[in-house]
């Protein structure tokens, strides 16, 4: 009798290593799309070399968050390849990323898309991202951006 509790004990002791193991490796957290997985995941520079060829495409890209709104983490800039980066806001204010996750990686679902951003809106990114008036007042011109204007979910890792 003691060998079999012996035997179940080890059994069940190697099992729960195992799953911490698995669970460890897969460790993150999901915004939006709670059904979201990390299948199907393009690079920033995929993502670059896609929107070369169509002027949108339903994505997972995956990329490290450079900004976030400061105020309440409404909006975050994503580094695609060094140079570009990756603008993204989430669906109905659905939900919101930590204002601490710059530097972060994520992989963010949406459809992505090269826009213009106008001057009165990157003044009102600046603002939020707690720029001097300076800065602000320098903004005179619009930009195009890569960006992703109603992310569905996003995975932080």
């Amino acid at each position: 009798m003691k060998k079999i509790i012996y035997t179940l004990f080890c059994i069940t002791a190697f099992l729960s290593v195992s799953q911490a193991q698995s669970n460890t490796e897969k460790e993150y957290t999901i915004y939006g799309d709670s059904k979201m997985t990390t299948e199907g995941v393009i690079s920033g520079k995929e993502l670059i070399s896609l929107l070369e060829t169509q002027d949108s495409a339903m994505v997972k890209v995956e990329g490290v968050i450079s900004e976030v709104c400061s105020k309440k983490g409404c909006w975050m800039d994503v580094n695609l390849d060094g140079e570009e980066t990756l603008f993204v806001r989430f669906m109905d204010y659905g939900f919101f990323m930590p204002l601490d996750a710059a530097g972060t990686t994520a992989i963010i679902e949406g459809m992505a898309k090269i826009e213009m951003q106008t001057v009165r809106w990157l003044k009102h990114k600046a603002e939020d991202a707690g720029e001097t008036q300076e800065v602000i007042d320098a903004i005179t011109k619009p930009i195009i951006a890569y960006s992703i204007s109603e992310a569905t979910g996003v995975i932080l890792k």
